[in-house]
């Protein structure tokens, strides 16, 4: 397959464990621009968590953020492309969140608040590399459309929440997880694989000539959508499943070996 564009997840894809990029996938991403190849990133941070990762892997497409709600130039940060989720979405989420212990990150515009700050919460903020505002009660910050909502909990009680929450609701936002522990509420329509799709047609880059690298659920959209999708080995069968090839895991240099063996000897 000529590649002509590649799109990288974040955690659990691009990072090791331990939220580095390993020697081996910083070569093979350096070979991968030398080859002509435009690299990006897509993951469900926000601008300035995934910055910092963009510039690492010399990613130099629009940047695919919030799980393919935003699209942004990585340095002088034009927005491509923005969806946010109606209010309403969000409200019944607030509404529910009460009989669950699922701690809740609402990021509205370019902001995240929390209710209050949790041990849970603040493991993924460092994780994360952001800071949240403590806003007491979320749901007076609904007076615009959010761009996502993060639920944070045990997944069999995510699993209990997504049931209850998308029960006789009608055209239901796109609800998915992104880590075992993580539950997003994204607005109706907006996937990593979407945001792929507009970023071909703003940059005049056919499907076909496209490859895409992830590990979660919330990756299986771009993973379809690409003319080559690859699934790290630490993903779920569910996830390995829907895509073309399968690498190592990230503790393994999984990126560098599917750049290595898909993209730069043209046998994808």
């Amino acid at each position: 397959m000529l590649c002509r564009l590649l799109y990288l997840d974040v955690d659990g894809t691009l990072l090791t464990p331990e939220r580095e990029i390993s020697h081996a996938t910083t070569r093979a991403l350096g070979r991968v621009r030398e080859a002509g190849v435009l690299i990006g990133v897509a993951t469900g941070r926000k601008y300035d968590s995934a910055l910092p990762y963009a510039r690492a892997a010399g990613a130099l497409a629009p940047m695919i953020l919030y799980n393919g709600g935003r699209v942004e130039t990585p340095e002088d940060r034009r927005v491509l492309y923005r969806q946010d989720l109606p209010v309403r979405y969000a409200r019944r989420a607030l509404d529910l969140l009460g009989g669950y212990d699922i701690q809740c990150n609402l990021y509205v515009d370019d902001d995240l608040y929390v209710e209050e700050l949790t041990p849970r919460l603040r493991e993924s903020m460092e994780k994360d590399g952001v800071k949240a505002q403590v806003a007491g009660d979320l749901g007076r910050l609904l007076d615009r459309d959010p761009a996502k909502l993060l639920l944070i909990g045990r997944g069999e009680e995510l699993e209990r929440f997504r049931a209850a929450y998308l029960h006789g609701l009608p055209d239901p936002p796109h609800v998915v997880r992104s880590e075992p522990t993580y539950l997003e509420i994204l607005p109706p329509g907006v996937s990593k694989g979407a945001a792929l799709r507009r970023v071909c047609g703003i940059l005049g880059i056919p499907l076909s000539a496209t490859a895409a690298v992830g590990d979660s659920f919330n990756d299986v959209e771009m993973l379809e959508a690409a003319g080559l999708g690859i699934a790290m080995g630490n993903s779920p069968a569910e996830v390995r499943a829907k895509a073309d090839r399968v690498t190592a895991t990230n503790r393994q240099d999984g990126v560098a070996q599917a750049l290595e063996r898909f993209i730069l000897s043209g046998t994808g």
